[in-house]
């Protein structure tokens, strides 16, 4: 089995997962998640979080991690918040002032993006990340889109600190590893009794 394919098999089997979530227990996690990550005893990420003028996030989609609420509670303590387009095979980012649904319109893939008359963001401090998996050492397991890959693996200098969010089962010690693949800075894993299988 090449990597494509071991790639293909975990992305299959964490989908399925994902996708029994029920929706009741995905708007809790949403509501909770805010207090779950300033709960977290980690100097750095703590540091990194209180210090930004910009974080970027994502529209949850199809059972991803919901970060609304973690965007809200941004917004309201003056952090300018970001959300990824697909623009000609590239992902840029624009700035949203809420996540109201005049600020946002589906992708032909079903994704909430920003409207194209959106401000461009520049700097971005930190970057809470989609994921399909990692592993241990924090290698990310996307969608197969390489769009993250692309835009923040190249840089090392100005790299922006990467907050990784996902289930318990979304740790994965088979994740397998390509010189491409970018590796989040720190992991929060949301316990199996916030989601209860």
């Amino acid at each position: 089995m090449d990597v494509k394919e071991e790639k293909a098999g975990i992305r299959k089997e964490i989908l399925r997962r994902r996708s029994a979530i029920p929706s009741k227990t995905l708007a809790e996690i949403d509501k909770s998640l805010p207090d779950f990550i300033a709960g977290i005893e980690d100097p750095e990420l703590q540091s990194r979080l209180r210090k930004a003028k910009r974080i970027a996030l994502y529209r949850a989609y199809k059972g991803e991690v919901p970060v609304d609420g973690l965007a809200g509670s941004f917004m309201e303590k003056g952090i300018r918040c970001c959300f990824p387009r697909i623009e000609n095979g590239n992902m840029i980012f624009f700035d949203c002032e809420s996540l109201s649904d005049d600020e946002f319109e589906e992708s032909p893939k079903g994704i909430k993006e920003p409207v194209l008359s959106a401000t461009k963001a520049d700097s971005i401090d930190v970057v809470v990340l989609p994921a399909v998996a990692y592993n241990e050492e924090g290698v990310r397991l996307g969608m197969g889109g390489g769009y993250y890959d692309r835009y923040f693996g190249g840089r090392d200098n100005d790299r922006p600190y990467l907050l990784g969010i996902c289930y318990e089962f979304q740790i994965c010690s088979g994740v397998p590893v390509t010189d491409h693949d970018i590796c989040a800075d720190f992991i929060a894993v949301i316990p199996e009794e916030m989601y209860g299988e």
